[in-house]
């Protein structure tokens, strides 16, 4: 399947429009055709590194799906955790309006949470040293703060709730975020280009900058893009991972077989939990969400309208992404840095129609040639 000249293009073109000065995209089919394809350099000068299979992205919020969903998956498959266990467990002096929130409601993003805050201000500000005092400081102002609407009667797509689930599982496993993920989930699968920005800091060499940081007043190089991930210190369940393109391929192919039903001696979650975190549909027609893993949107969605409505995936605010298609069995992987040099909301707008011409055209290609 070398007829990928279209697909090129489409790519070329976003690059030359100063989009992204550079992309990694993986596509994996059903057969197990793996196509790896990577695009422009590091940052628009000429004399840049080349993006190759070395290059290690941002990946934004895929850190949501890809490590904290995995992991809750984890904990509910040994039963230290249950989908139905309200927070109050781990937080106790909740306020009444957030007594009834459960792991599944911020797995789903209904809460009632917020999507976003500004903790990087105060976090800051309080010079801590300890990363657990920061991501206990960041879970107060969270929970301090009142809910948006009703637990359980809609979604709103929230940072927040991950922050929470991060010091959920720390306190469930007595173990960091990025320990768990290393021992359970990325060393055994010997992945071992995926890294934690805080925790192992990626070389400068290989590490795609995301673009200046106001805050930082500087260029985000070799340092986590999210202000409140790079506040908090330390990986904080919604943002805060890194990858070559490569090692998410790996992980999306265990995933996968997990779906089919097969057992992978190297991937701890087994088919049965995979399948319930994947397959997950809400009661309530307003609630998109599956468990940590978002899914095509009825009019616009950016994985395209050749992908089922039998898909998972997530979009990374830096530029990343993937769509898996449960029923065709086969998955896209877009890598970028979409916020480099500067971030505006321009570019948004435009990544989101580069996102869905891309995949509309990588199905076109291959529902004709599969």
């Amino acid at each position: 399947m070398d007829d990928l000249n279209t697909v090129d293009a489409i790519i070329q073109k976003a690059i030359k429009n100063e989009l992204f000065p550079g992309a990694a995209l993986g596509i994996v089919t059903e057969s197990g055709v793996t196509i790896k394809k990577f695009y422009g350099r590091h940052t628009f000068v000429p004399w840049s590194r080349p993006v190759d299979q070395s290059s290690l992205f941002d990946l934004a919020s895929l850190t949501k799906p890809l490590c904290t969903a995995l992991l809750v998956a984890l904990l509910v498959q040994d039963q230290s955790l249950s989908l139905k266990q309200t927070i109050s467990d781990f937080f106790p002096s909740l306020t009444p309006d957030k007594k009834d929130i459960t792991i599944y409601h911020l797995l789903t993003h209904s809460s009632g949470l917020d999507a976003w805050m500004p903790l990087y201000k105060d976090i800051q500000q309080r010079h801590l040293k300890s990363t657990n005092h920061r991501l206990n400081l960041a879970c107060q102002h969270i929970l301090a703060r009142p809910l948006l609407y009703k637990t359980g009667t809609k979604s709103v797509y929230s940072d927040l709730g991950f922050i929470l689930l991060a010091q959920i599982i720390q306190k469930v496993s007595d173990d960091s975020l990025w320990s768990l993920a290393q021992k359970k989930l990325f060393f055994p699968l010997k992945l071992n280009n995926i890294g934690s920005f805080h925790e192992k800091p990626p070389s400068l060499t290989y590490s795609v900058p995301t673009g200046f940081c106001p805050v930082r007043n500087r260029i985000c190089w070799g340092e986590v893009n999210d202000l409140n991930a790079w506040s908090i210190c330390s990986l904080s369940g919604h943002a805060g991972l890194y990858s070559n393109l490569g090692d998410i391929i790996g992980l999306l192919k265990a995933i996968m077989a997990g779906y089919s039903g097969q057992e992978i001696d190297d991937f701890p979650i087994n088919p049965l939990t995979i399948r319930l975190f994947l397959t997950n549909r809400s009661k309530h027609k307003s609630i998109n969400w599956g468990l940590g893993f978002d899914r095509p949107s009825h009019k616009g969605s950016t994985c395209g309208e050749f992908f089922s409505r039998n898909s998972i995936g997530h979009l990374g605010y830096t530029g990343t992404s993937f769509w898996m298609d449960l029923e065709a069995k086969l998955f896209v992987i877009f890598l970028s840095a979409r916020t480099f040099p500067f971030d505006n909301t321009k570019d948004k707008t435009l990544m989101k129609n580069f996102r869905i011409t891309l995949h509309n055209e990588i199905r076109k290609i291959l529902d004709s040639t599969l």
